[in-house]
């Protein structure tokens, strides 16, 4: 069968203003095909005419006949809270109504229904409801497959989360400048303004809801953010047209304003009298006031300032626009596109941080000529020079030293990052760690299930000793040993320690003392961790993408990559390949029969029965359902049909134990296809073994039936 793509839903919906009754079943009449409800065709299920005092509203679409295997519902977002039935079963729900239709707000996630197989030719119905100035929905809506919406969240997350770090590094650079530089508020500023614009990237972007399902809480980080936004964007254009001797207080008064409406707003909402939605009204409206006394203000002084505060007032005024641009759509002044605020955040930020550079290098081009002009002082001071230029060789020394030790800490980070798996890593550690250990003596070590097994060991005066499970927790050391330990931590937050460095000072390093090299030993573990930590994910996320859930076989998606893979290599060497597909037979009956977790149960018998069965080299996939295929290297078909008849019997003998009961046993059904003795196509393999398998259900199942040769 071939599946579809996704399919937009842009016609055939239908609305009802009002509420729906409700049987003595808790069924909502509406949801009912026999409702004598009048139903009004919209274009789009969103703010149909005549809503007067309605904050309730139902929507309907009857759901095209589409071949999906995971069929689902998305729309990127419902304002406000939202009940789906279909068939007069309720299906879906986001947020809690009472007894009345409404409720409170509950976020503005992106919504994923998932519905029956049966859903095709279906009418699937929407209670809504919104005390917002919109009501229905936002954005997209669609039918599709579960995994392809999940990848399209996580895809879509891609930019936001590259946007969410890039705002964040510039908010600790602001900060750090802040701290050594001059010119302290205004990169304090940039540093609220890039945490503010991290803050609305993060709850504007979809994968959250993956991350951590809490909507209304990112919706309020995100929110919050976004109000936070013009305080540090005022406070800026304050410091830096303060220094075209303008007069500043009315930019002053304008974010102090901004500062109490966040300051009451958060209040407000701690304390239940106000919510997101309500707010969001209300700031439009002062930004929009506030913008406008600024442009005001700004005119009458754009003559008289540097072509650098010229670039400024240039570049708020764009990031300005961006806003209201991103305001008209929320209040539905324009048709829906997307509006990179974020993106317009981190440039402002940008070119903030690039006209503060500018001035440092001004500064520093400065302090060039005053160098110059001191020159003509080096004779007399040629004394007091010689004897700094002991000391300067030796801080010279100790640079050099820590210059090459971040670049072998850089060069192992860097290897790192092409490591497929946790253990190839840890490997690459312990082939470098005493190049960048060295002077010092030291042990590696790895972690085992039954201790630490030592697999590095250099320089003298060393002996491995086995830590306390309280000593590996904690980096630890002073001026003559150290012990550094490797951690990770998973998805949970499980921290786990992996290995173990433990150095000892048998030789000092020139110009660079203990205690430095120590920390600087310490920074480097820190970050290989962290890259130790992206492989043991990526290799974590590996293995979820290619393996069932249920049966920990491998997935579709793996049998078809290694299918290719095998079919490559089996024409390359000219050696026989086969296919072994197998379907339990009358699934159904026996998940009618006994539930769908004793089904759940004859899967996992069957799929640890598989695994067993076959050579180290055969591999054993489940396709879905009750289908399973095993691909055998270098097995003829003779082979693959002895060991079939074998795996039926077995199948036969095999108990299927569930809460303490013995089931019936299963049967199954086998299809053999094999190249190139029973097909001249090896592409062919897998069609010839489903028709092998169709044929064998067509014959009474619980047989075995190979592929003819064409």
């Amino acid at each position: 069968m071939l599946f579809a793509q996704d399919v937009a839903l842009d016609s055939g919906w239908e609305y009802a203003w009002g509420d729906s009754p409700f049987d003595s079943n808790g069924v909502p009449l509406w949801a009912q095909e026999n409702s004598n409800v009048e139903w009004l065709p919209i274009d789009y299920p969103a703010n149909p005419q005549g809503r007067g005092a309605f904050e309730n509203i139902w929507f309907r679409v009857t759901l095209p006949d589409v071949p999906l295997r995971d069929p689902v519902f998305y729309a990127s977002s419902i304002d406000l809270l939202v009940e789906a039935y279909i068939d007069g079963k309720k299906i879906y729900q986001h947020g809690e109504f009472d007894h009345h239709g409404a409720g409170e707000f509950a976020g503005w996630p992106w919504h994923m229904i998932i519905l029956p197989e049966d859903f095709a030719g279906k009418t699937l119905y929407f209670r809504v409801y919104s005390d917002y100035f919109s009501i229905g929905f936002w954005g997209e809506q669609k039918l599709s497959e579960r995994v392809d919406v999940l990848s399209q969240v996580v895809k879509s997350s891609y930019s936001g989360i590259i946007v969410v770090g890039v705002s964040i590094f510039i908010a600790l650079m602001a900060c750090v400048f802040a701290i050594f530089r001059a010119q302290r508020w205004q990169f304090l500023s940039v540093g609220f303004f890039s945490l503010a614009a991290a803050g609305l990237m993060l709850g504007d972007t979809p994968v959250t809801k993956l991350i951590w399902n809490k909507p209304l809480m990112w919706d309020y980080i995100g929110a919050y953010a976004y109000f936070l936004l013009p305080i540090p964007m005022f406070m800026l254009l304050a410091e830096w047209l303060s220094k075209a001797d303008l007069e500043v207080r009315h930019f002053q008064w304008l974010w102090k304003f901004h500062l109490v409406f966040l300051v009451v707003a958060g209040l407000g909402s701690l304390l239940g009298v106000v919510t997101v939605t309500q707010l969001y009204p209300v700031f439009d409206g002062i930004f929009i006031i506030t913008l406008l006394m600024l442009i005001v203000s700004v005119l009458f002084v754009f003559h008289r300032v540097s072509v650098e505060q010229k670039v400024l007032i240039l570049a708020y005024f764009g990031f300005c626009a961006v806003m209201l641009l991103d305001m008209a759509v929320a209040h539905a002044w324009i048709s829906w596109i997307s509006v990179p605020v974020s993106n317009g955040a981190i440039f402002f930020s940008v070119v903030i941080i690039g006209l503060s550079f500018n001035h440092y290098l001004s500064s520093q081009r400065r302090l060039t000529t005053l160098n110059a002009s001191l020159e003509s002082e080096v004779v007399i001071r040629t004394e007091q020079l010689i004897q700094l230029a002991d000391k300067e060789k030796s801080r010279a020394e100790g640079l050099l030293f820590q210059q090459t030790k971040l670049e072998l800490a850089s060069d192992i980070i860097l290897a790192l990052e092409s490591s497929r798996t946790l253990d190839v890593g840890i490997e690459k550690i312990g082939n470098a760690i005493a190049e960048l250990c060295q002077p010092f003596s030291g042990v590696f070590s790895i972690a085992k299930d039954d201790g630490w097994q030592q697999v590095q060991c250099w320089g003298r005066d060393m002996a491995m000793f086995v830590p306390s499970e309280t000593e590996v927790t904690k980096v630890q050391f002073d001026d003559e040993h150290g012990v550094f330990p490797f951690k990770i931590a998973n998805q949970q937050g499980v921290v786990s320690y992996v290995a173990l460095l433990q150095v000892r000072v048998t030789d000092e390093p020139n110009g660079y003392s203990v205690e430095r090299f120590m920390k600087l030993v310490q920074r480097a573990v820190e970050k290989i961790s962290i890259t130790l930590a992206n492989i043991a994910l990526r290799e974590e996320l590996q293995r979820f993408s290619y393996e069932d859930m249920l049966t920990n076989l491998k997935n579709r998606r793996f049998f078809s990559e290694v299918m290719e893979y095998e079919i490559a290599s089996a024409e390359r060497n000219k050696e026989p390949l086969s296919l072994l597909i197998c379907d339990i037979d009358h699934f159904k009956k026996f998940n009618d029969t006994y539930g769908h977790p004793a089904g759940d149960e004859a899967l996992k018998a069957l799929a640890g029965l598989l695994s067993g069965f076959f050579r180290q080299a055969d591999i054993v996939c489940r396709l879905g359902g009750e289908e399973f295929v095993v691909i055998m290297p270098r097995a003829r078909g003779g082979d693959c049909l002895r060991r079939a008849e074998e795996l039926k019997i077995a199948v036969e003998n095999t108990q299927i134990l569930y809460e303490g009961q013995t089931l019936e046993s299963v049967t199954i059904s086998i299809g053999i296809a094999s190249w190139p003795e029973l097909t001249e196509d090896p592409q062919q393999l897998f069609q010839q073994a489903d028709l092998a398998l169709y044929e064998a259900k067509e014959s009474g199942r619980n047989c075995i039936r190979m592929a003819k040769l064409n």
